[in-house]
């Protein structure tokens, strides 16, 4: 067997030129199927990590002496050695995706991304589990991941010159699937998935056959792999042209198998927590973070098992059905099915007093989560509300188009700043006071404590109470989420005319009044029936503009309303502009209520419509365009500086409430 080193760049030609490989006899693969058997690992997974070794008496005499990686809640056993890259699939679950995923709730129940999330297999093996539908969902799955991946973390060119420098982590997993297809071997990378997706774009291998084509047969593996090492042999490596060459410098790649793992006795961690560790100590932390929103979710999932686990003195803080109502991962009739409500305000509430009510105790719970995979050993508060935020907001990303829309983006700042809220800390642990469905019984009895509570003088004394709080989260979630935005964030160094409150003390002015309370629930109302938010007087009755329009509500009449400044003292600075911008939206519904009434004229003493039939003056038309074209050129100007300065607002990273 060739030494199994790097080997030099041939003077006059760029790149690596690595030892020409051979494959290992079918005596030394079957001795390190039985020495890794032999090791705890299932018969299944023995032998798919025993074909896919480049050297397997290499390995095996590692195995003896493995190294030990520490983790969070364990340590895991690894051996470094070669493995062929056609034995390797990316992370399934890679995730690097999680901002652009789509969930089941707060959609149809269609087009949600099924991601397949590893669980630890039976008894203490070094091994995990997924479970997907059929084999051609997790082959399209891991091909759809490799295509983000390649797009994302380009590393082709890298690779096809110089190879894999730094090892993936590679663990093996046992794929089940609903169908009743056979069960399936595989090695996936726990690290890795950006270097293994290069490596098979290079390769041009098909996920589907490395998952289960070659996966399954050990003939037809031996049988690729071989290919590539005879023609080698034969050209020998001057002779052969460079594209080749780049395959047999990806053909096999560096890599830590994970052969064991050997939890924390006080702890009792399972594998795929330990695993998950490693994934977030890698990347969630520096060098490499993934983002923000990325992050959150990745460490909402952490602080979701967590809660969801019994602990030694108490029962689990979540149900398993609410863990998975959390996560966004059952659809809005699952979620009646299993008595949870298909309100995603109350959803929302309910994320927000699981994991930021309850006091130290809640508080416990979640930053073990988020210890588990960041070893942050003292997360903030603020860090408990990015995370909530994050799994409130699954619920939309089907329809708003993930992290990189600008609704989610313009939103998700707001949302943390309101969830703020100290009041949402001191809710006492248990249920909503109302976690109703399908009627608005139990919100108006929610209503009428806050409106009690208010009547105290809560709120004003600079703390709302429990009626008031939980109505303003359920509140915030529409008021943020609607079009205009009915709450927004403060404005920084603005003049003594503009309103630089917080969305949490703009709430608690709001729900410390009669008709703040009463507003608060018809946005609730409004909500849940996906209708456009309206102002309303104190009896919860809409109010009416001059032009006889029931009024929007916007950030700017909420500020003005609860202030007791009236209206029409607000004629400078952002108040006013937001004042004439309302009048703005409202005249553009009437153009278009307006276009359509012209377009249902109908003809004198004929059928159809008259301007579809005979047109209109095309000189008028052509003049209101021009019209209409300097005002959309003007606001487009608008929206350009206001993204200017969203841009350095936030990289500033902004300021408290």
């Amino acid at each position: 067997m060739v030494a199994e080193t790097l080997g030099e760049a041939v003077e006059g030609q760029p790149g690596w030129q690595p030892p020409l490989p051979r494959l290992a006899r079918p005596t030394a693969v079957y001795n390190l199927a039985e020495a890794l058997s032999g090791h705890g690992l299932s018969d299944a997974a023995s032998s798919t990590l025993a074909r896919s070794a480049v050297r397997p008496d290499d390995m095996r005499r590692k195995l003896a002496e493995a190294a030990e990686l520490r983790v969070q809640g364990g340590t895991l056993l690894i051996v470094e050695t070669r493995l062929w890259a056609a034995s390797v699939v990316p992370h399934p679950a890679n995730p690097r995706e999680y901002g652009r995923r789509r969930y089941r709730l707060g959609g149809d129940g269609t087009g949600y991304t099924e991601t397949p999330e590893p669980t630890s297999s039976a008894g203490a093996r070094a091994e995990l589990e997924i479970r997907v539908s059929e084999p051609t969902a997790l082959a399209q799955r891991l091909e759809d991941t490799k295509q983000r991946l390649l797009t994302e973390n380009p590393l082709t060119q890298d690779l096809a010159v110089e190879g894999v420098l730094q090892p993936l982590t590679v663990v093996a997993v046992t794929v089940h699937h609903a169908n009743g297809h056979p069960t399936a071997s595989m090695l996936i990378t726990a690290d890795g998935s950006s270097r293994i997706s290069a490596a098979h774009s290079i390769l041009g291998y098909s996920l589907s056959k490395v998952a289960y084509e070659w996966g399954a047969d050990e003939r037809k593996h031996r049988k690729e792999v071989n290919r590539w090492i005879r023609h080698s042999q034969r050209q020998g490596w001057d002779h052969l042209v460079e594209d080749e060459r780049e395959r047999l410098r990806v053909l096999n790649v560096p890599a830590r198998v994970i052969v064991g793992f050997v939890p924390d006795s006080h702890v009792g961690q399972r594998f795929h927590t330990a695993v998950r560790n490693f994934i977030g100590l890698t990347h969630i932390r520096p060098p490499r973070p993934y983002g923000a929103a990325v992050e959150n979710n990745a460490k909402a999932d952490a602080v979701l098992d967590s809660l969801a686990e019994p602990t030694r003195t108490g029962t689990a803080h979540v149900t398993p059905a609410e863990k998975r109502w959390f996560a966004a991962t059952m659809t809005s009739a699952e979620a009646d099915a299993e008595g949870l409500s298909d309100y995603l305000d109350v959803r929302a509430a309910s994320i927000a007093k699981s994991l930021l009510g309850g006091g130290a105790t809640t508080a416990r719970r979640v930053n073990d989560g988020i210890r588990s995979l960041t070893a942050k050993q003292r997360p903030k508060r603020d860090e408990r509300v990015e995370i909530a935020v994050e799994l409130i907001l699954r619920a939309v990303h089907t329809n708003h188009g993930g992290e990189d829309g600008k609704f989610l983006r313009s939103r998700r700042g707001v949302l943390q700043r309101a969830y703020r809220m100290p009041e949402i800390a001191e809710l006492p642990a248990g249920s909503l006071l109302e976690e109703g469905n399908h009627h608005d019984t139990s919100l108006a009895l929610l209503r009428d404590l806050a409106l009690k509570e208010a009547e105290r003088g809560q709120g004003n004394d600079g703390r709302l109470g429990i009626a008031q709080t939980e109505l303003a989260v359920k509140a915030a979630y529409y008021m943020v989420l609607s079009e205009p935005m009915a709450l927004q964030r403060e404005l920084y160094g603005g003049g003594e005319e503009e309103d630089s409150r917080g969305p949490v003390s703009v709430l608690r002015a709001m729900l410390s009044s009669r008709r703040g309370v009463q507003q608060a629930y018809e946005v609730v109302r409004f909500g849940r029936r996906d209708q456009r938010l309206y102002e309303v007087d104190d009896s919860g009755v809409r109010t009416v503009t001059g032009g006889g329009e029931h009024r929007l509500l916007t950030d700017a009449l909420v500020r003005h309303t609860y202030t007791g400044e009236p209206m029409d003292e607000q004629t400078t600075g952002y108040a006013g502009a937001a004042t004439c911008w309302s009048s703005v939206k409202g005249a553009v519904e009437i153009l278009q209520k307006r276009v359509r009434d012209m377009a249902t004229v109908p003809r004198q003493g004929g059928d159809g419509f008259q301007v579809a039939q005979e047109g209109w003056n095309s000189g008028e038309i052509i003049r209101l365009r021009s019209e209409l074209d300097r005002i959309d050129r003007t606001i487009a100007d608008w929206a350009d500086r206001w993204d200017q300065l969203e841009h350095l607002r936030e990289e500033a990273g902004g300021q408290p409430d």
